[in-house]
């Protein structure tokens, strides 16, 4: 995934853009996702889709086993704000009351407003991932972390960023590998063996994972690092004023449709 991510990245058809554009823009449209109403919302989240599969050019199965995968994690925390448990069902209880059950001499019932939040967060989420998805897809980590370093984000913070990006890829292929020798050498076929092959497997992974990440560090102090990374930016970019108006008029569009939102609902 990782290759595939950075590979997306450097050939997408938004490449030429300069990456501050791409990025001003997306912080723009996140901040409109994270403070509007849902049903702006959901103008973003088909706005951003349009920009990721047929401005960007990415494959629309890629885009959606990335929304899956969010998705999956966004459900799994439904429970916890739309089942609440009360001693006591009183008459406004009872009123807001979907679906009851009575355990554990108490009433597990599903709230409507809790029902309402939670389908709120869920279109919040998908609009505000459907930005960040952009931001992954359409620029590249060296591109996006010197154009940080240029608006004057603290270095500390893009080094440990650039890292922790590096590293996270390299735990997930370290454990693929350990899995597929495992399975290989028919570790989970018992849930005895399975259990032994986990516990090899968390072994494994935390030696490994310090072993390459030392590996690393040799090769970036081999190669005379002082302290802060620098940044090349070989390719040329080129301004699209096209875009930049789509931009602008998407964005006004949004907030004259948030406006009207907060005073006739």
């Amino acid at each position: 995934m990782h290759i595939q991510l950075d590979t997306l990245a450097y050939s997408n058809r938004l490449r030429h853009l300069p990456p501050s554009q791409k990025l001003w823009f997306a912080i723009t449209v996140l901040l409109l996702a994270l403070v509007t109403h849902y049903p702006v919302q959901i103008v973003i989240f088909g706005w951003m889709s349009i920009w990721i599969v047929v401005y960007a050019g990415i494959p629309r199965g890629v885009y959606g086993a990335m929304l899956l995968g969010v998705s999956v994690f966004l459900v799994t925390s439904l429970p916890a704000i739309a089942i609440e448990y009360a001693s006591s069902i009183s008459p406004e209880m009872q009123s807001d009351a979907l679906w009851q059950m009575q355990v554990w001499g108490g009433q597990i019932y599903l709230s409507h407003r809790g029902s309402i939040r939670a389908l709120e967060l869920i279109i919040r989420c998908w609009a505000s991932t459907s930005v960040l998805f952009f931001i992954v897809l359409t620029i590249p980590a060296i591109d996006l972390a010197a154009t940080c370093a240029k608006i004057g984000c603290p270095p500390i913070l893009i080094e440990l960023s650039l890292l922790i990006y590096r590293c996270i890829f390299l735990l997930a292929n370290t454990a693929q590998t350990i899995v597929t020798a495992q399975i290989s050498r028919g570790g989970y076929r018992t849930q005895k063996l399975r259990i032994n092959s986990l516990n090899l497997l968390v072994h494994q992974l935390i030696q490994r994972t310090v072993s390459r990440y030392r590996q690393l560090s040799l090769g970036v102090m081999a190669r005379g690092f002082e302290q802060e990374f620098r940044f090349w930016q070989p390719q040329s970019y080129q301004y699209s004023q096209r875009y930049a108006n789509e931009s602008i008029v998407g964005c006004m569009v949004l907030l004259v449709g948030e406006i009207l939102y907060r005073i006739y609902v």
